[in-house]
């Protein structure tokens, strides 16, 4: 049995302990009843509160967004030919990006004679023939994806545009740097009712290297050579997209050189 330890000579009261109010019931006061129902209130609606923003900071915060950064490629010191292909880029890891770039926007088009002499520009002096009989199987693969003849005359508005949109690059050397460049084509078939416009991003490595006699003697440039040990191409994405800032690639700003067009 249950024991309480409590003092002998304490007696309880019973007029003071039991001292309960018999008289008459008191009125309630209105004013009185309306303060405790907004104090009831309020007290409830700072529960649910608090209870919100705890449930809200037990959420995980969201993933970051990563972001592409932007670059602005190198002025060319010169043009060449009539379609003014750029030439003369600084000796510097952008001078290389910006010839790469250069290369496949001149390089990549319908026209077979435009595709052999921007071949040629961009290729070593030993290496020229090689550049312009891959220039036009480039001519030829394009045609032929685009449903168009593979040798001759256009169609009446057939045309191929190549825009460079986004570049990376790993320097090897002070005078080699290998890069890598997205472009954005964009064809249309012609100009007829069966007309189509086609558009998709492509991404290819070059490995530039750095010719101190390139444009004549003492007019360096940066040029194209074949890759012994060629990298991954990076994964090709549109600009502004998750894909793009994770695949590595910087866009590009500011004004940009023309783009030849047949």
């Amino acid at each position: 049995m249950a024991t309480t330890d409590r003092d002998p000579g304490q007696m309880l009261d019973w007029d003071s302990d039991l001292d309960w109010d018999l008289g008459p019931q008191r009125r309630w006061n209105p004013r009185v009843v309306l303060l405790v129902i907004v104090g009831i209130v309020t007290v409830l609606a700072v529960t649910v509160i608090v209870l919100q923003t705890r449930r809200a900071e037990s959420k995980e915060a969201p993933v970051p967004v990563r972001t592409a950064p932007a670059i602005a490629l190198a002025e060319p010191s010169g043009r060449e030919g009539a379609a003014g292909y750029p030439i003369g880029f600084p000796h510097s890891e952008i001078g290389a990006v910006s010839a790469a770039s250069a290369t496949l926007e001149g390089a990549w088009t319908l026209d077979r004679a435009q595709a052999e002499q921007a071949a040629a520009l961009y290729a070593r002096p030993d290496q020229r023939k090689a550049a312009r009989e891959g220039a036009r199987a480039v001519v030829q693969g394009w045609r032929e994806t685009l449903d168009l003849p593979p040798e001759g005359k256009l169609p009446e508005g057939a045309a191929l545009r190549t825009q460079a949109i986004g570049v990376q690059w790993q320097a090897r050397s002070d005078d080699q740097v290998q890069v890598s460049v997205l472009v954005l084509v964009t064809a249309t078939k012609g100009t007829g009712d069966g007309a189509s416009v086609y558009s998709s991003p492509y991404a290819m490595n070059l490995l530039m290297t750095w010719l101190p006699d390139a444009r004549g003697t003492g007019r360096g440039d940066w040029v194209n050579i074949p890759d012994p040990a060629p990298p991954a191409v990076p994964a090709a994405a549109l600009p502004d997209t998750p894909e793009f800032a994770a695949a590595g690639w910087k866009s590009l700003t500011g004004p940009q050189a023309p783009v030849p067009t047949p």
